[in-house]
This record gives structure tokens, sequence and C-alpha cells, in this order.
């Protein structure tokens, strides 16, 4: 592999990228930065009954990622075991059906699954998945990729598990093999500033709970082939009454918020044992 040539690429991209950011940063929202006002907005969401746990006051560090297709899934399929696959070279993506679906409840999939990935031969490098809630729903089972850097919730790294009648009969997986970090680690906003952020710009409504509040890295955009990952507050609210959820996100590093990617996903169904 030619590392000059990546490197110089790279450059190029985040050259490019500091620029985009100069100018997303001055055309951006406001952002709530004065310790005082979030404070403030803190209390007068408890009094508008949006429940929520300790939020942390503390900053945090993360970095730009890069990374560019690959074909290790492609050279690890040989592995698999019990499952029909198949490769998707255009996607970079394994599409398996299992041979002896998994019957799981609420209660033990993740076990179930946890257990699953461990075994080389049901999927590749299963270990470097970790289940992730704030993307999962009824009928898939979403499991995203870690790496020493953090987890990445990207459609790129990702292991999707198709439920259908209470059982495991399948799943779709991508997988980023090398992760490149492109610049030195820079400050994230902190999750107390990112929660009263998404209220003081109405997004998060009255009678409602914020359930999850993560930290990880998603697709900022892609260029001359490479993508570049930023990291990502992904924000969870769901609403008491009717226990929807909507799922916020918000760029770490400016405090911004990402529009046009609300999703909503029931999760009210209860399995039994």
């Amino acid at each position: 592999m030619d590392f000059r040539r990546i490197e110089i690429i790279f450059l190029i991209v985040f050259c490019s990228l500091d620029i985009w950011l100069l100018f997303s940063f001055r055309n951006g929202q406001q952002i709530v930065s004065s310790s005082n006002t979030t404070t403030s907005t803190v209390a007068d969401m408890r009094k508008r009954d949006i429940s929520f746990g300790k939020l942390d006051s503390k900053a945090g560090t993360a970095y730009y990622l890069g990374s560019r297709p690959n074909s290790t899934l492609a050279n690890n399929i040989g592995h698999l075991r019990d499952q029909e696959v198949q490769y998707d070279s255009t996607d970079h993506k394994i599409d398996s059906s299992l041979n002896d679906p998994i019957s799981v409840t609420k209660a033990n999939q993740t076990t179930k699954l946890n257990s699953f990935l461990k075994k080389e031969t049901n999927v590749a490098f299963g270990t470097k998945y970790k289940y992730a809630p704030q993307l999962s729903t009824s009928s898939q089972i979403v499991y995203a990729q870690t790496d020493q850097v953090g987890e990445l919730y990207d459609k790129s790294g990702r292991v999707t598990f198709d439920v259908e009648n209470k059982k495991v009969v399948g799943y779709t997986q991508t997988y980023v093999d090398d992760l490149m970090i492109l610049h030195e680690k820079e400050a994230t906003k902190s999750e107390k500033d990112v929660i009263s952020n998404l209220y003081t710009n109405s997004e998060i409504p009255n009678n409602s709970k914020i359930t999850y509040a993560n930290l990880a890295y998603a697709k900022l955009t892609e260029a001359k082939g490479s993508t570049i990952y930023i990291p990502v507050w992904f924000v969870t609210i769901q609403n008491k009454d009717s226990k929807v959820n909507s799922l916020k996100k918000v760029n770490a590093f400016t405090g911004n918020i990402i529009k046009n990617s609300t999703t909503a996903a029931t999760t009210g169904d209860e399995d039994s044992e």
C-alpha cells in the first residue's frame, strides 16, 4: 500500500475540511455556552416534565478520523459456517442468511448475540462490535464497530441482525479495516451543553424522557474516495405517552445540531420468555 500517497490525499481532504468547518461554524446555529444559562435551562426542562439523569458537564476530546474502502470482509468469507453468504463489492457488505435462526426475547437477545459474535465462524471480526441500543429497533438489532478511539455509529461499520417472529434469521455486515487519525485531539462539547442546546432549539418536547446520550463517530463527508468521520452526540428522546423514540445528532466539535437526521422507532414491544 502506498502510505505516502494516502497521507497526501488525506492532507488535501483535511485542508478542504478546515475551510468547510470554518464556513459551517460562522453560519451555524447559536450554541448555549454560558454555564449560568445552561443551569437555568436544565431547571426549566424539569419544570416541563422532561426527565433525564445526571448530565456530565465535563468537556472531552476526540479526533477527525479517515478511512478508505477495503475488501477485508470479502477475504474472510471463507471462515464463515452454517450460513449462506453473499458479498456486495460495491458497498463492501456481507449479507448472511443463517441456516438455523436464533430464538431471542427482549430479555436475552444481547446475551445470545454477544456469544454468537465471539465465534469467528459466525461473524468476521465479531468481537470488534458492540450492541448499539440507540440504533436498534424491534426488527433490527444493531451492533456498532468499536475501535481504540471509540464507537463508530455509521453504516460503514456495523452488524445488523434481522429479527422475524422472535428469531434472528440473518445479518448484514460492514467493516472499516483501518481508521486513520487525521489530526490531533480537539475539545468536544459536554453532554450537559449538548442537551441544553437541543432544548433551547426546541428539539426536546415537553413530557419526554432522555433515555440515551452517547458520543460516537459518524461520517461527515466523502472526498477522493476517502471517508471522513467526526465525533457526534447521539441523543435518544422518548415520548412518555406514545413510547416512540426520536434520535437527535449533534456535532460534538461545534455543538451544531445535525438536521434531517431524526429517526423514529417504536420500542414498546415487549417479548416474553
